[in-house]
């Protein structure tokens, strides 16, 4: 197995030379096109002294050059931190910042965006300018692509496998806050996914989920590992992507729970001809729309792949298991694994309630500049039966339980993550936030279950002593401060104090029980 990204490239490249890797717009690039990019990029950073292990920030949509950045990093020996394009240009500065990036690529938009700003970045060293003339800096080195590119020496990459190979950046977090990926992790995710769903050389995928989250990043990695052909041109909206599966040019693709949703009615054609596959990120987009799409393809693969937390691509659930196991998130991922244990550190016996723990080479490093919640969310392993002494695992904070063939069912969700239209949102983010308006003295934010969004926010706050709020006020004040993804789906005033458990927090087990009939009865 190839132990760095851009080896799963080269390695395609020296087997079938010719086969398309990418396609954008009217160009096609095969995976020797695709190697060299990679190798010009390495070289490039290599050669302005970037090293093992240092940042090179990527802040372009998915195009031929983001793709041949997140592989050159690799073949230097660096970690890439894939950013958000459309993300607003202090919050861009300010994980740029907290990353120590020392090379920042990106698109003239976004370059003449954050140059004002980068004084705040003093790691950054390098700005480089795709499709566009690079701006004046003041103590920064400014060059255009091209030019970046051709003064490129052919420089030796560092031996050895490096500790870091990207950073992931949590958009629902007001404050940075990133995951560190390892090499390893990168090339294990691209494998899981690739064997899950069945993916070979054959296949045409569109990466419809952008290239700065796991679920895009993975799906690219996982086409380009057995020699796909990646389609970075992501429709505008659902018309637009039925539109492109009608003419059957698509046999694989993974889109969030909504997307789903807006496709389930949509003519789709000889898409029931071709693809082969599809994804649902982040969970289950529905009952009705599930059997939509079943009626409508019905030789298509169907995958509903679930996150415990922040740990992504957790689990996957063949629609077929929905009638025999009802309340399941299926079983884990290839190259992973989910054990249940009790407190004593014994594995729980089938039926028995339990913690979830991950272990396995998807389990990530931890939070980049974060040692107090990485500390809280993975260490070592107790000693069991067949497993490694000193392996290292992740606690999301979240119970469950096993059936005997290792379907999994959460029965306690302690942790703070709400995922809502394939986005994890902290709860306590939108608490810190709520707060923060001065309106409230308290605040809960938890997730209640929706049958298109997966879950839906609702907040509640008991209001500040001789405030006039009600619940149009505060939510005017909620859409001041926070991005859409955040915004509550409800908000409740109260005047008395929220209820507490038996350990003085805020009790949102209970709230979020209150509320759980709140959207029983919409329709998808």
């Amino acid at each position: 197995m190839a132990q760095l990204i851009h080896e799963l490239v080269d390695r395609v490249a020296a087997r079938a030379p010719s086969a398309t890797a990418l396609r954008h717009g009217a160009a096609r690039i095969s995976y020797t096109g695709l190697a060299a990019a990679s190798a010009a990029v390495g070289a490039a950073l290599a050669g302005a002294g970037s090293g093992r292990d240092e940042r090179v920030a990527v802040c372009l949509p998915a195009c031929p050059e983001a793709v041949a950045v997140l592989l050159g990093a690799s073949s230097a020996g660096c970690a890439f931190v894939p950013l958000d394009p459309e993300c607003d240009p202090a919050r861009l500065c300010a994980q740029l910042r907290h990353s120590g990036a020392r090379v920042l690529v990106a698109g003239a938009a976004q370059a003449a965006a954050l140059v004002p700003l980068l004084d705040d970045c003093p790691a950054l060293r390098t700005v480089v300018v795709v499709r566009g003339h690079a701006p004046r800096t003041s103590g920064l080195r400014s060059l255009a692509w091209d030019n970046w590119l051709a003064g490129a020496g052919r420089v030796l990459a560092p031996g050895g496998v490096p500790a870091l190979g990207a950073l992931l950046y949590d958009p629902s977090s007001d404050q940075p806050q990133s995951s560190a990926l390892s090499p390893r992790n990168l090339v294990a995710g691209a494998a899981s996914t690739a064997r899950c769903v069945g993916l070979g050389a054959g296949d045409r995928v569109l990466s419809m989920l952008a290239l700065h989250t796991d679920y895009g990043l993975n799906t690219l990695l996982a086409t380009l590992s057995v020699g796909a052909a990646a389609l970075l041109d992501a429709p505008a909206d659902a018309g637009a992507l039925a539109a492109m599966l009608e003419r059957g040019e698509i046999t694989g693709l993974a889109a969030a729970p909504a997307t789903w949703v807006a496709l389930a009615d949509a003519p789709l054609g000889r898409a029931a001809d071709c693809l082969r596959y599809l994804v649902s990120a982040g969970g289950s987009p529905g009952r009705d729309t599930i059997d939509a799409l079943r009626r409508a393809l019905p030789r298509t693969r169907i995958h509903l792949m679930y996150d415990v937390g922040q740990a992504w691509r957790s689990t996957s659930l063949m629609p077929s298991q929905l009638d025999e196991r009802p309340g399941s998130i299926g079983r884990p991922l290839p190259y992973s694994d989910w054990l249940v244990l009790r407190p004593d550190g014994r594995e729980c016996a089938p039926g028995e309630a339990g913690e979830l723990v991950q272990r396995g080479p998807l389990v990530t490093l931890g939070y980049w500049n974060d040692a107090q919640r990485s500390g809280a969310e993975f260490r070592l392993l107790p000693a069991l039966p067949g497993l490694a002494v000193g392996e290292s695992g992740r606690w999301p904070g979240a119970g469950a339980r096993k059936d005997m063939d290792g379907y999994l069912y959460l029965v306690d969700a302690r942790s703070d993550t709400i995922t809502t239209g394939g986005f994890r949102v902290c709860a306590r983010e939108v608490e810190k936030i709520v707060v923060g308006t001065g309106l409230v003295t308290e605040a809960a934010a938890v997730g209640v279950a929706h049958p298109v969004l997966g879950q839906v926010i609702a907040v509640l706050v008991t209001a500040r002593p001789g405030a006039l709020l009600d619940s149009t006020i505060l939510f005017g004040a909620c859409r001041a401060k926070l991005p859409q993804h955040m915004l509550p789906a409800m908000v409740d005033v109260r005047r008395t104090p929220l209820p507490r458990a038996r350990d003085g927090q805020i009790d949102r087990a209970l709230l979020a029980g209150e509320l759980a009939p709140l959207f029983a009865e919409a329709t998808p």
